[in-house]
């Protein structure tokens, strides 16, 4: 199998960040659109913790992001929350942009990663996980513009602690679900003083972290969100 396959998938290739705009007009993509950025747990999920998240999305975040125009942007690959958005999206037969940002060398080499609900998907330069991470944050701020944008944090290693300091980084706002293990914890951890975590305290510091546990307080989670992207 190749990239190739991914034939209901919109492609495009992209060398550097000036880039982004005409890529996103390639791709018939049109700012500003309200955007949620998905960043966290890949393959180091638990089941249980994989199954309450596909949960969450397909009755929440899916929903709120049909609801209000929103596109979203991960990391498109087939694991993890990437699969759990894409799960959802499909389960609601929905059309929203859902715009996968992964290294172009790594899809090339093994196709299956890709996750095949995704809309879109923007390969970057590099050869490793990681080097995606600039991109996946400067897109969702040229295509958002004007319009809201934050990012949901979800579990998450060493790669998801990039992507919060990336996200602030662009003054977005990072909600953190707690409970959801790993980085994610150990954020919400730190904040509680149960934890002192440095990566987190430097997080912290900026305001712009926001936590909530999704499973057992969703509405309180949801709030949040509605509140960042000013739905009642």
């Amino acid at each position: 199998m190749t990239i190739e396959k991914f034939s209901l998938i919109v492609k495009s290739s992209i060398a550097n960040q000036d880039q982004i705009p005409s890529v996103l007009r390639r791709l018939g993509l049109h700012e500003p659109q309200a955007t949620l950025v998905l960043v966290g747990g890949a393959g180091g999920m638990s089941e249980d913790l994989i199954a309450q998240t596909r949960a969450f999305f397909r009755d929440h975040i899916a929903p709120f992001v049909i609801e209000n125009d929103l596109a979203v942007v991960d990391g498109g690959t087939n694991s993890g929350i990437m699969q759990a958005m894409g799960q959802a999206r499909a389960s609601h037969g929905a059309n929203f942009p859902l715009i996968g940002v992964v290294v172009e060398k790594l899809v090339r080499d093994e196709p299956t990663l890709i996750e095949p609900n995704h809309s879109h998907l923007i390969l970057t330069p590099g050869s490793d996980w990681g080097e995606e991470v600039p991109f996946l944050h400067a897109i969702p701020t040229q295509l958002a513009g004007s319009a809201p944008s934050m990012t949901l944090l979800f579990n998450g290693g060493k790669i998801t602690w990039m992507d919060a300091q990336a996200s602030v980084e662009q003054k977005r706002m990072v909600l953190v679900a707690d409970g959801s293990g790993r980085a994610a914890d150990s954020i919400s951890k730190t904040s509680t003083g149960q934890l002192l975590e440095p990566r987190a305290v430097t997080l912290l510091r900026t305001g712009l972290i926001r936590i909530s546990n999704p499973f057992t307080q969703p509405e309180t989670f949801m709030g949040i969100v509605r509140e960042t992207f000013g739905v009642a």
